[in-house]
């Protein structure tokens, strides 16, 4: 792998992202490694480069500084595009979701964060104070920090090569390291980086198995303001140029909210929103409500194709896939709320079979 060389280390991200933005203007690739001493806080970022591009790196830096007339440390950044982070354990479904990720910040004109969280390889071992095993708690650190930073390199170049071979040119793609908690360093980053929407694949690093980050959906959800895409399987081009979107709805007054954000990530796409209610009951009740929902949106979004749909069926899941198959869905969506029959979603055995079963990409919002 190619040396990475720490070209700058800062306490503030809007800094380091700054400067990488200003390193990629150059054509020359920026990584990240995020230091922390506790799960709840990062105090900061080292930008690196490769050992080649570190002349130019600095050239670019020396040139900031002309530019503005002040140090990069007072400059206030203006970059204003929409961000993605992509969670990443270099799995089959981390190659899935960054794909799916790359196609949505060509259509949303957003960058891509690739993170990667690795396990403190002696967090469980007794701290002994002999040099000898001192020694041996560096070394192993640094071997476990160098694989990362192997494997983000190297994902990072398939994803670029995967952007020529679509002719994407116009999506920023950086990558970050940080050793904790996966789930601790997810809204840690989440908070100081705000992305617009978090993307994970669901499958493993075998295509019948599922990927760690699959069961930590739920728990990125918990505490974050931020919706999050779960990728099952690959997608193509043609899933971008028109998207179908199920909304499932139980009348949860938080929908009005998800829906307002499931439309402004979707504005730029060529798009058809179905809004459906699944009647487990057979209620009549549910008909007069699904009529008044229908008024509501004609009354507030009658800019958008947007639809609502009542089905009667006993079993949830089956009356979403059922639907789902015969109107050519391409994306599903709901709210996961406290209460309401779409929390039995994310008992482990449904959860896992919308998401394998469905095939389809699931767009979640916190409640």
């Amino acid at each position: 792998m190619p040396t990475l060389v720490t070209l700058a280390t800062y306490e503030q991200s809007k800094t380091a992202y700054f400067l990488k933005e200003k390193l990629e203007n150059e054509n020359i690739d920026c990584f990240f490694a995020i230091i922390s001493t506790t799960e709840s806080k990062w105090d900061e970022v080292r930008v690196q480069v490769k050992e080649e591009d570190v002349e130019r790196a600095i050239q670019v830096m020396l040139n900031i500084k002309e530019e503005h007339g002040m140090d990069i440390e007072k400059i206030e950044p203006t970059n204003l595009s929409k961000r993605i982070i992509v969670p990443t354990d270099f799995s089959k479904g981390s190659e899935y979701a960054c794909y799916y990720a790359i196609h949505l910040a060509q259509k949303i004109k957003a960058e891509i964060k690739l993170l990667h969280v690795y396990e403190d390889p002696v967090a469980d071992l007794s701290i002994k104070e002999s040099a000898t095993y001192l020694s041996y708690l560096k070394a192993t650190l640094k071997e476990t920090e160098k694989r990362a930073k192997t494997e983000i390199v190297d994902f990072t170049h398939k994803m670029k090569a995967y952007m020529g071979s679509q002719k994407i040119q116009d999506v920023r793609i950086h990558s970050s390291i940080v050793m904790g908690n996966i789930i601790g360093k997810i809204k840690v980053i989440s908070k100081k980086y705000k992305p617009d929407v978090i993307v994970l694949g669901t499958i493993g690093r075998r295509e019948d198995s599922r990927s760690v980050l699959t069961g930590l959906v739920n728990s990125i959800l918990s505490g974050l303001e931020i919706p999050v895409y779960a990728i099952p399987g690959p997608c193509s081009q043609e899933d971008f140029e028109h998207v179908n979107i199920l909304y499932a709805t139980d009348y949860n007054e938080k929908d009005h909210h998800s829906l307002e954000q499931l439309l402004k990530i979707v504005e730029p796409f060529d798009k058809q929103i179905t809004c459906i209610h699944i009647d487990t009951a057979h209620n009549p009740a549910e008909k007069e409500r699904m009529d008044e929902l229908n008024v509501q949106l004609k009354k507030e979004y009658g800019q958008h194709n947007i639809q609502c749909r009542l089905i009667e069926d006993e079993n949830i899941y089956h009356g979403i896939k059922d639907f789902a198959d015969r109107n050519q869905i391409n994306l599903l969506s709901f709210t996961v709320h406290k209460r309401g029959i779409f929390e039995k979603l994310f008992k482990p055995n449904l959860f896992k079979k919308i998401l394998q079963e469905s095939n389809l990409p699931i767009l979640l919002f916190p409640s």
